[in-house]
């Protein structure tokens, strides 16, 4: 692996730990509730492995941040996202990861249509 971005994962790596610890949860905890094994809670953190994408969305969900600050994006994000995933998580407050899996599914699903639609006006 080219060295800037085996350093790119490390510092990946490094924030999902920050953020992790700074919810409270322990590495087995957190990959309970991503629906992933302790251990890939380990690598990620290590910057062994990159997460996929559903995962990063899950791990931001579970530790109270976004996506876009795990990867290091400093800008933030608009008022209406922030305020978007902040009612997200209260809505789903003390559901079963199952069902908080199955809204994440109806949201890609739905996502995926809308850009059906996009390519179909084109």
């Amino acid at each position: 692996m080219p060295r800037d971005r085996a350093d790119r994962w490390k510092e990946l790596g490094a924030r999902i730990r920050e953020a992790r610890k700074g919810s409270g949860l322990t590495q087995r905890e957190l990959g309970e509730l991503v629906g992933v094994s302790s251990h890939a809670v380990w690598a990620w953190e290590a910057g062994r492995m990159k997460p996929r994408h559903e995962h990063l969305v899950a791990l931001a969900f579970h530790c109270t941040t976004s996506p876009g600050r795990l990867l290091g994006q400093e800008a933030v994000e608009s008022e209406l996202l922030e305020a978007a995933e902040v009612a997200f998580r209260d809505a789903v407050v003390g559901l079963p990861p199952e069902d908080v899996e199955s809204i994440y599914k109806f949201i890609r699903f739905v996502r995926a249509e809308h850009r059906e639609r996009l390519r179909e006006e084109r």
